[in-house]
C-alpha cells in the first residue's frame, strides 16, 4: 500500500467540538487530536506546541484523489441526491465518459467515495471536501444517512 503524499501544516483551527484541525499547504485539512493511547499528540493541546508544528508535514489522503484540470468547465450537473434518492447506478461500479471529469459536491453530511481500481482509495467526502472523478475511472459512492450531494460534470 502506497503512503499518502505529505503536505506541510500552514495553520490550525478548531472545529465545533473544540478538536484541532491542521490546515495543510495542499488546501486540505486534517484533524490532529491527542487521545491516548490511540492518538498521541501532546503538542496539539498548547499554543506553543501547535506553533512549533507549523511547517511539519502530515500525510494527506485527499491528495491521492485525481485533480480536475484548471481549464475544465462544468457542462452539466445532476439533481441533488440524499441517501434515499441516490440512483442505484451511482452505488455500483460505473465510470464517466472519455474526456469527462466529475466532481462530487457534498452540501450536507457525508458521502463515501471509492475509486475502485486503486489500492486504499476510499474517501469520506463532506461539505468543502469534494471528490474528483477522473475520466473513465471506475468508482462508486455510498451516501451516509445525513448526505445531500450532487455531481458536476466537466470537460
Amino acid at each position: 500500500m502506497a503512503s499518502p503524499p505529505e503536505s506541510p501544516i500552514v495553520s490550525f483551527r478548531q472545529d465545533e467540538a473544540g478538536d484541532w484541525i491542521a490546515e495543510l499547504a495542499c488546501g486540505h485539512s486534517q484533524h490532529v487530536r491527542h487521545r491516548p493511547p490511540m492518538e498521541v499528540r501532546e503538542w496539539v493541546v498548547t499554543e506553543e506546541g501547535r506553533r512549533g508544528r507549523i511547517g511539519a508535514r502530515l500525510p494527506c489522503r485527499f491528495c491521492r484523489m485525481p485533480r480536475v484540470p484548471a481549464a475544465a468547465t462544468e457542462y452539466k450537473r445532476t439533481l441533488i441526491f440524499d441517501a434515499s434518492t441516490t440512483p442505484s447506478g451511482l452505488r455500483k461500479r460505473h465510470t464517466t465518459k472519455e474526456g469527462v471529469w466529475g466532481e462530487i459536491v457534498v452540501l450536507e453530511g457525508r458521502v463515501l467515495y471509492v475509486i475502485e481500481d486503486e489500492e486504499d482509495a476510499s474517501f469520506i467526502l463532506r461539505p468543502g471536501v469534494p471528490g474528483s472523478i477522473a475520466p473513465e475511472a471506475p468508482h462508486h459512492v455510498e451516501p451516509y444517512e445525513d448526505a445531500r450531494f450532487f455531481v458536476r460534470f466537466l470537460r
